[in-house]
Order: C-alpha cells, then structure tokens, then sequence
C-alpha cells in the first residue's frame, strides 16, 4: 500500500504544477499501453516517442510504463501469451520445445503480442478511468 500512496503524492504534485487531470490520466493510460507492448526493451524510447508525438507530458507516461518492472513483468508476460493464445486459438498456451523459428513465432510470440495488445488497451482504459476518478473524488473533497 505504501506504492499506492507514493504513486497517488506523485500524481497530485502534476496536478499542482498546471497538469489537467485529463492530462495526467491521459499520460498515465499511455504509459501503462507501452508497458504492455511486448517490444522488450524498448519501453523507455517508445514512452518517450508516443509522449512527444502526443504532446502528452513525458514524465507522466515514463511513470505509468513503471507497472512493468523486473518483479511484474514475467507474470505479465504469461498473462499476455495466455490471454493471445486463448484469443488465436481457443485455448490456453501449451508448451513445446522446438528450435524452429517460424514454430516460436507462431506458437509463442504472436499469442504475447495479441495478449499484451489487449491487456495493454484494457489496462490503459482502467488507469485512465482511475486517474480521472482520483481527481473528480479529491475535487468533491476540497469542495
């Protein structure tokens, strides 16, 4: 919980400093979409791409791609290669061992791209939803 409440402090000086709330939930739900993608590695560039493609505020998406960390992200990955394998097949992921290429491709990474695509437009729905609420909730607080 001590997360929680650190992320909320963070979330509450943009606010202060002239960010909208629309703003921050935006740049937090396009942060959270990047953690998602399964581009390993290359989470920060593509934060940083979007952020200033979108005019949203880099420091508030490079945030939100902090849901995936070295303890998140194994479990986020089985997830994502589940969820995509469930979607493109019908079924959860078996696993094979096999040293063909077009077989990892196909068995296993297209399953984590549609799973981490999915989970990504869901989870940067919810945060945005969440953020939005924060604010509108603190707004009636203060009121």
């Amino acid at each position: 919980m001590k997360y929680v409440s650190k992320l909320k402090e963070y979330i509450v000086r943009f606010s202060k400093k002239g960010l909208s709330p629309h703003e921050i939930a935006l740049g937090v739900a396009l942060g959270i979409f990047v953690a998602f993608i399964p581009l390993f590695g290359t989470h920060t560039i593509t934060a940083i791409a979007l952020a200033s493609l979108l005019r949203v505020n880099t420091l508030i998406v490079l945030l939100g791609t902090q849901i995936s960390n070295p303890l998140t992200f194994p479990f986020q990955l089985f997830i994502s290669a589940e969820l995509g394998s469930l979607i493109l097949k019908g079924k959860f992921l078996e696993i094979r061992f096999s040293s063909e290429f077009s077989h990892l491709l196909s068995h296993y990474l297209l399953p984590i791209i549609v799973g981490g695509l999915v989970l990504g437009i869901v989870g940067s729905g919810l945060s945005y939803l969440l953020v939005k609420g924060f604010f509108h909730r603190k707004q009636n607080d203060t009121a």
